[in-house]
């Protein structure tokens, strides 16, 4: 199966390889001893002769709509950097990353846009970054003319990305185990919650796209303050349909729990999820209606739910709108088509679809290729960008 449909869990490599490599140094060149690291401090790192220890390296990344990528990297220093101007086409780095669906690793590389000095930080600002920086499993950094400056993933000492970290992971362990991310607005009383559903394997659903993030962006919770809570749901379980049913059912008890707690505003529960999100959305839908008060069904994956199809008389009171491409090549169109006139048929609420032409979805950045890392079933690439999506959805 495609992206969405393929099977990994995408782990974060990166913030486990602690440690300094022993090859950053400024200013003057010498050996130097590698110091230690105890979270994320650096110990001082003790020098037989003079030199510049590097202390560790910030990565800033933030989540595009093509997944997490990294803005910076920022260099730190024990003593001030000796060398003030530096040209960033000397600079290259080289690396592995994972593979979505696929164990094995792909080589890759990058080059610079702007280098920066300035007092005891080097500041280097990549250009076209070619992964999701959460699969990139080890890379070094060379600088042609100023080795002092080389460093390798293993000098790593944090890695920020400022909306995805204002999540809090909590654990589910009631009726099945799984985690679950929790944005808490400003305003925590009576406020909407938008349940985000994440595709097949994208179990890095706050990084991998932006259909969680999104909500919690600073200027989305400006007009919009909620929560927002994205499910951690592992390949086996979401292919389970009766795992999927004890999913819905922890997470009403969730929502219950946080309704009764006054956080929560029991007529603002909104649903919504992609691909294999798509299908637990509508489940959802089908098993709580009474409890949803719209819902976004984006390029679902009906066709490896049959029941779903089969129950969408049960959510005939629910608000739903789908959204999927004309070709897209994971999840036939016609998915979404079939259950939009079995809905209207029906005679259901309120229905609304919108399929997107090819022209539509390489505007929003997507590819046409079937293996490409966002090919047109990533509808998510422009609904997420559409306010009017999010208008809708809060207008119930």
């Amino acid at each position: 199966m495609k992206r969405t449909l393929g099977k990994i869990t995408a782990i974060f490599v990166l913030t486990a390889l602690l440690g300094v490599s022993g090859c950053g140094k400024a200013g003057l060149a010498s050996d130097n001893e590698s110091g230690q690291k105890t979270g994320s401090s650096q110990v001082k790192t003790t020098t037989t002769s003079r030199q510049n220890a590097l202390l560790g390296v910030t990565v800033n990344t933030t989540v595009r709509k093509t997944g997490q990528y990294p803005e910076s990297f920022v260099l730190e220093y024990e003593d001030e950097i000796s060398v003030k101007e530096l040209d960033p086409t000397l600079f290259k780095l080289q690396g592995k990353a994972g593979m979505w669906g696929s164990d094995d690793t792909r080589d890759f590389e990058c080059s610079f846009e702007s280098v920066e000095a300035d007092g005891k930080s080097l500041t280097l600002v990549p250009k076209d970054f070619p992964e999701k920086y959460f699969y990139v499993q080890d890379f070094t950094v060379t600088c042609e003319e100023h080795p002092e400056f080389d460093f390798t993933n293993k000098d790593i000492s944090s890695i920020v990305t400022p909306v995805a970290d204002s999540f809090e992971t909590k654990h589910n362990d009631s009726t099945i185990s799984f985690d679950y991310k929790l944005f808490t607005p400003k305003e925590d009383k009576n406020m909407p919650i938008v349940v985000v559903f994440h595709g097949y394997g994208d179990t890095s659903n706050l990084l991998t796209y932006r259909t969680a993030v999104e909500w919690a962006e600073p200027e989305n919770q400006q007009v919009r303050p909620c929560y927002v809570l994205a499910p951690v749901i592992e390949g086996d379980t979401y292919f389970g349909p009766a795992d999927r049913d004890k999913i819905y059912t922890a997470l009403k008890d969730i929502l219950d729990g946080m309704i009764s707690e006054g956080k929560v505003n029991p007529d603002k529960v909104y649903i919504m999820g992609n691909s294999y999100g798509g299908v637990a959305t509508i489940e959802y839908c089908e098993k709580y209606p009474e409890s949803v008060a719209a819902a976004l069904a984006l390029c679902p994956a009906l066709n490896y739910a049959t029941n779903a199809t089969m129950n969408l008389k049960n959510m005939l009171d629910v608000p739903v709108w789908f959204a999927q491409a004309t070709h897209d090549n994971t999840i036939p169109v016609s998915a979404s088509q079939i259950a939009v006139k079995s809905l209207e048929k029906q005679g259901a609420k309120e229905v609304k679809y919108t399929e997107y032409s090819d022209e539509e979805m390489n505007a929003a950045g997507a590819d046409s290729a079937p293996d490409s890392t966002y090919s047109y079933h990533h509808v998510e690439l422009a609904v997420m960008e559409d306010p009017a999506y999010q208008e809708w959805l809060f207008s119930h």
